[in-house]
């Protein structure tokens, strides 16, 4: 049987659960490949927090990147690194020395990742990144191979679990925001600079790598308008649950001749679809293809455990690939360029919020170029939801209605999006 050797890069959260993991399966591993696996070298920043830490027996632990990307022995090297320019300079310095690679670095991939793929591909060295998008979901391998042969036409996720855990307890327990974020951090479910959750960044990231396999799109961070959840208050949640709705911290690519729009963000959904129940840290992905229809996919979006599974997944592709000789082949060979478009730009439908005291009710029928197609309203708040109109029209009733000097505030409704032509309702 072949012994492959590996490194790993990292020993956090996610580098434990592979260690563990890997200790775990090995047997199993045993019995269903032709190869196993040894793990030579595992470097650390910190080589004092992690001299207690439980690793294979004659594994070396440094804290020095260069003993696991420049020794001839490692074929596979695991990033769990986090960050970007120290990770990059690794990944490259390793593919240039003939070495696959494995990373759950979902920053890193949605900034550098055709480079460093390119890179990969000219060196014939496997590069695969499953655990990058959703943790445990193994959905960059469903795109790349069960929907290869269908035809997507729209992707939407709920695929950062720390505001989905916070939008979840401001629903359920009537939170504001920071009270919810409080309880995030304390469970662990939310770092101590949550900037990336809360305000869609991680989620553009995802979005990115997840429209390279489902659109062969390579988008940048500017073509995806993204927004957090940072202004999202507890009248908001309220008034869209008396009209039926769930609000959600949406991400959503969507191809329409040859265009591809794309959006991130907290948007309404309706309370009879599927993503309107994913609660907590879960994840979600809904994808709309011609043949399918909708697929909805589940499942836990981080932890030590999901994201170890997926990363030990890639790792025994990366081994059958060494085995038979074929590293080199693309984790995503598909390529369609289309023209990035802003979601947000769009017609759509629109929930109104004003929050405050007074006479809201005759605030919201003041306005006479908005016919509310529904209405609820509170001691407290009032809330509608608008027909289809553009952004310049919103833009319009917006001003009309914070002159009244009440907090106003506008959500999408979720799949209202009009990127047909189509004549717009005032």
């Amino acid at each position: 049987m072949k012994t492959i050797t590996i490194g790993l890069l990292g020993l956090g959260t996610v580098g434990k659960g592979v260690v563990a993991l890997l200790q775990k399966q090995a047997p199993k591993i045993s019995r269903t490949q032709d190869f196993q696996f040894k793990l030579k070298s595992v470097a650390v920043h910190n080589l004092a927090r992690h001299q207690n830490d439980d690793l294979p027996a004659g594994t070396i632990l440094t804290d020095k990147v260069a003993t696991v990307v420049d020794d001839p022995e490692i074929q596979i090297v695991i990033e769990a690194m986090g960050t970007i320019e120290p990770a990059k300079v690794a990944i490259c310095q390793a593919i240039l020395n003939g070495k696959s690679i494995i990373s759950a670095n979902k920053d890193l991939l949605a900034t550098a990742g055709p480079e460093l793929l390119d890179l990969a591909k000219t060196a014939k060295v496997d590069f695969f990144y499953e655990a990058s998008v959703a943790g445990g979901i193994p959905i960059l391998r469903i795109l790349s191979s069960s929907l290869e042969t269908d035809q997507i036409t729209q992707i939407t996720g709920i695929i950062n679990g720390t505001a989905n855990y916070v939008l979840t307890a401001m629903d359920r327990k009537k939170q504001d925001y920071a009270t919810a974020l409080q309880a995030a951090q304390k469970l662990g479910y939310a770092e101590a600079d949550p900037t990336n959750d809360v305000q869609g960044i991680d989620a553009t990231y995802k979005l990115i790598i997840l429209s390279r396999f489902a659109f062969g799109q390579s988008l940048r961070c500017a073509d995806v308008p993204s927004q957090g959840i940072t202004a999202i208050t507890p009248a908001q949640l309220q008034s869209a649950d008396q009209l039926g709705l769930k609000i959600k911290l949406l991400a959503v690519a969507k191809e329409f001749n040859h265009q591809l729009f794309s959006f991130v963000g907290p948007a309404a959904l309706p309370a009879a679809e599927p993503l309107a129940h994913v609660n907590g840290v879960q994840n979600a992905i809904a994808i709309q293809s011609d043949a399918l229809g909708e697929t909805t996919y589940t499942g836990p979006g981080a932890g030590a455990a999901p994201t170890a599974n997926s990363i030990l997944s890639d790792l025994l592709a990366t081994g059958d690939d060494i085995v038979k000789g074929n590293c080199g082949r693309e984790f995503n060979s598909y390529r369609r360029p289309a023209r990035a478009r802003s979601l947000a730009a769009v017609p759509q439908r629109y929930l109104i919020t004003i929050a405050g005291t007074g006479n809201l009710l005759s605030i919201a029928s003041s306005v006479p170029t908005a016919q509310w197609e529904r209405q609820v309203t509170s001691n407290h708040y009032w809330s509608g939801l608008t027909p289809v109109i553009t952004q310049a029209q919103l833009n319009t009733l917006m001003k009309k209605l914070q002159k009244s000097h009440q907090q106003v505030a506008a959500l999408p409704l979720a799949n209202s999006w009009q990127t047909t032509p189509a004549p717009v309702t005032v």
